[in-house]
Parts: structure tokens; sequence; C-alpha cells
């Protein structure tokens, strides 16, 4: 209580204070033009106070809210054939500019992984479309999860030894649906994948991790086989190590091949921990309620 004295007292001179520079204003110009822009500056400082404030929150919120999707939805699973629902397609899948050539295709070990990605024209990007999409899914990256019988992915319980994800993202699309993710499986032989040889041959270039090499160009087709149905669908989420993200995960059931050397080279990777990436898959999810589907 001994406090309110004083505060009454300072509250009376601050308003006398204030009273006063507003008279000189009045009799001032050059005084009310300092004092309209120290009111104006204050005005600001408190709107962008007030924003830094509203973004942070709304920051906060959207990374709980994509952690909670995240979580409800995890990748990697098994693709188990009596929990698989058949579904008609309204239309195939339509693959645009995927048989183009890219003016530069760039090859990165980021310690996690090995991560292909491509520069070209905007209008010339590889995307997809049709199907159950509601838009076009351009191409981002591509990105290889290896180990011996380590696949991320399994069907009906039968593991593979390579797996290449290829990143999509609609970017007029908003949560789950944003972005795509195509997925192909590969199994050991003593038969070289032709389609992999310019990728295996120059790992030995990006053995440590932020090491890079520009690859000779060539038609991302050739990589990612077109399909127009036939294939697996289901909502998980996409891991380059780097960063995590909510996807529609569309997995082609047509077992390729890549042969012992091909994956010895992937394994010769560091991490940059400085030990060899000798797997890089992540566990096996369970399903839980989602549903995954084969799509005709």
């Amino acid at each position: 209580m001994m406090f309110l004295p004083m505060i009454d007292y300072f509250w009376w001179k601050l308003i006398n204070c204030f009273g006063l520079v507003m008279k000189l204003a009045e009799d001032s110009r050059v005084v009310m033009v300092l004092v309209s822009c120290i009111m104006a500056v204050t005005f600001i400082l408190n709107i962008n106070s007030g924003r830094t404030i509203l973004r942070d929150v709304a920051d906060t919120m959207a990374n709980r809210r994509l952690k909670a999707k995240l979580d409800r939805q995890p990748s990697p699973i098994n693709i188990a054939e009596n929990r698989v629902t058949r579904r008609q397609l309204k239309l195939p899948l339509k693959w645009t500019h995927y048989e183009d050539l890219p003016m530069a295709t760039v090859l990165e070990n980021n310690g996690s992984t090995v991560i292909l990605r491509i520069y070209t024209a905007l209008k010339f990007v590889p995307h997809l479309s049709g199907a159950e999409l509601s838009g076009k899914y351009h191409f981002v990256e591509a990105i290889f999860k290896w180990g011996t019988f380590q696949s991320e992915h399994s069907i009906g319980k039968h593991r593979f030894c390579l797996e290449i994800q290829a990143l999509h993202r609609c970017p007029r699309e908003k949560g789950a649906s944003e972005y795509l993710t195509l997925s192909y499986l590969l199994a050991v032989s003593r038969v070289k994948n032709e389609s992999l040889m310019g990728i295996c041959d120059n790992l030995k270039w990006i053995l440590h991790p932020g090491s890079s090499i520009e690859l000779p160009p060539f038609e991302l087709g050739t990589l990612l086989r077109p399909f127009t149905g036939g294939h697996y669908t289901y909502h998980g989420t996409y891991d380059n190590g780097e960063v995590i993200l909510p996807t529609i995960w569309l997995i082609n059931p047509e077992i390729s091949h890549v042969s012992s050397h091909q994956l010895a080279q992937f394994s010769a990777l560091y991490r940059r921990d400085g030990s060899r990436i000798s797997s890089n898959s992540r566990q096996e999810q369970p399903l839980g309620s989602r549903n995954v589907y084969f799509n005709i």
C-alpha cells in the first residue's frame, strides 16, 4: 500500500509532461512533426512486435499440428495383401517431361543418404497428374535407402535391398496431400542395373558427407520407370535425413534388380560421424487404422 502514493505521483508527473509536450507541439511545427514521428515509430514497433508474437505462436501451432500428423502416419510399413483395398482409378497416371533431358543433374551425400536433384526450366520440370491426384505434382528429389534385405517398404513381409524414393510436391495443395513420393523396390541380383550405372559409378566421388558431383544429364524416366496403375497407395512420411514430411506413397510392386557390387558402392559412403552407411532404412511401423489401396 505504501507504493500507491508514489505511483500516483509519477503518473501525475507523466501526464503533466505529456500535456507540456502537446502544448509545445501546438506552438511549434517542428515539435509537432517530431512528436508525430515518435508516435508513428512507437505504433509501428508495437505492430511489428505483435506480428512477431503472432508469427511465433502460429509457427508453434503449425509445428505441433505437423508433428501430430507425422505421429499418426509413420513410415515405412509392410504391405499385407489381406489388408489391401482394391480401387478403380478414374484416370491413369500421367507422366510429363520425364523423358526430357534436364540442364543439370547433381548427386549429393548428405551424411544420411544419396540425394539426386535436377535443374531445368520451370515449365519443363517433370510432374505427375491424373489418377486420383488433385493437381500436378512436380519432381523435387530422389533418394536411396539400402541395406542387406533392409529396404524400407516390404510386400508380404518380403524385404528388398534397395529402394528409390522420389519426392514430388504440388504447390497449390496443403496438408497431407501437398507431397507425393514414388517408391521403387530392387532385389539383389548377379546382373547390373543399367539405369543405375551412371549413379553407382560416381558414388566414389561423394564418399564423404557434404560432397556432391554433377552427372551427365539423363532422362529421369530411365530411373523412375513410368507406370499408369497397378500400384499401392497409403498416407505416410518421407525422410531424407534432414527433413520429415507427410506424404502420399505410390509404391510400384514391380520389382527391379541391383547387383551386389552396385549395392556395395552405396554401403561404402560415410556418415557425418565417420562410420560407413551400411544401412540407412527406417524401422517398419504399424499400419494402425490407415488404409492401403491397390489402384487398378
